[in-house]
């Protein structure tokens, strides 16, 4: 009985921790740090392939979500590089910087919104195949270089009103003109205008027209329609075989109000919207080739 006792003891001891003024723990595949202040900066491991020497690297097969609560300051150097099965993550508008290599080779992490507040993305933070869609908030001032080289990515929302500059390597190894860029609607030209910007096909912010799409006859099925706080989508034929989808959903107004990727089962994905949800709703299925779009209502 005390020997059962002291193993199970370890185990838990195994996965949570500290980290410089944090905490850490891990449960049911799901990462919480804590605290107030900065997280410490890591390296990797000598292993084939590396991983994280933060101490959640040794888990780091078992980590699918990050949440990160607010209080902490950034994210370290090297602090999720090579936990390659985590597919979501919650970042804090208290965070300001972005580390080195902070999610490289994170390959199943294909969407991430970064929040108001971020001012800093450093160099190699995402490098890697996965990502498909990123959101970046008008407070970034900086971007390294390589930050973004993520060869599937197919949509970026910058919401900066000023293009900022950057190294012409920021994006390296990304099809510029086949990923569309969505920036606020009066940025459209200088967007165009500005380097290494304009190598994207540059749209303005809300382009989605709410009244163009009937309420019947839409190409994209969602059902029940109208709904209350949740509904389903009717996956297209051609999209039954992809496995990076990316819904998003926009306002009456045209603003996006929601966007995350799809782990294609089978089954019709859900939309949870909350019951505080009202109106009419465009909802966009893309595969970062083609998309399907169809309006709800939400009553």
């Amino acid at each position: 009985m005390g020997m059962v006792m002291l193993l199970s003891m370890t185990n838990v001891f195994a996965q949570g921790g500290t980290t410089g003024p944090l905490t850490w723990k891990i449960e049911n595949g799901i990462l919480t740090i804590s605290g107030t202040g900065t997280m410490p900066d890591y390296s990797t491991t000598m292993d084939d392939p590396p991983w994280t020497t933060a101490p959640w690297g040794k888990h780091s097969r078992s980590i699918h979500t990050v949440i990160i609560e607010r209080g902490v300051s950034n994210i370290g150097r090297c602090a999720f590089f090579g936990c390659e099965t985590i597919d979501s993550v919650d970042i804090p508008n208290s965070i300001t910087k972005i580390g080195i290599n902070a999610f490289s080779r994170c390959f199943k992490l294909k969407s991430v919104i970064l929040p108001h507040g971020v001012t800093t993305i450093d160099e190699l933070a995402f490098v890697g195949y996965g990502l498909v869609s990123i959101t970046l908030p008008s407070s970034i001032k900086s971007i390294g270089r390589h930050a973004l080289s993520c060869p599937d990515i197919s949509s970026i929302t910058n919401l900066n009103p000023v293009p900022i500059a950057i190294d012409p390597n920021v994006f390296y190894g990304v099809n510029q003109s086949a990923c569309t860029l969505q920036v606020p609607k009066l940025s459209v030209l200088a967007y165009k205008r500005a380097e290494v910007w304009k190598e994207f096909h540059v749209v303005a912010i809300g382009t989605v027209d709410v009244e163009e799409i009937p309420i019947t006859n839409y190409e994209l099925r969602v059902f029940p329609n109208p709904a209350t706080g949740s509904c389903s989508i009717g996956m297209p034929d051609e999209f039954l075989y992809e496995s990076a989808l990316t819904l998003s959903v926009y306002d009456a107004s045209g603003k996006l109000v929601r966007q995350t990727t799809l782990d294609n089962n089978g089954e019709a994905p859900q939309l949870k919207m909350g019951l505080e949800a009202k109106g009419v709703y465009v909802v966009v299925l893309s595969n970062g080739k083609k998309e399907y779009r169809g309006k709800v209502v939400f009553n």
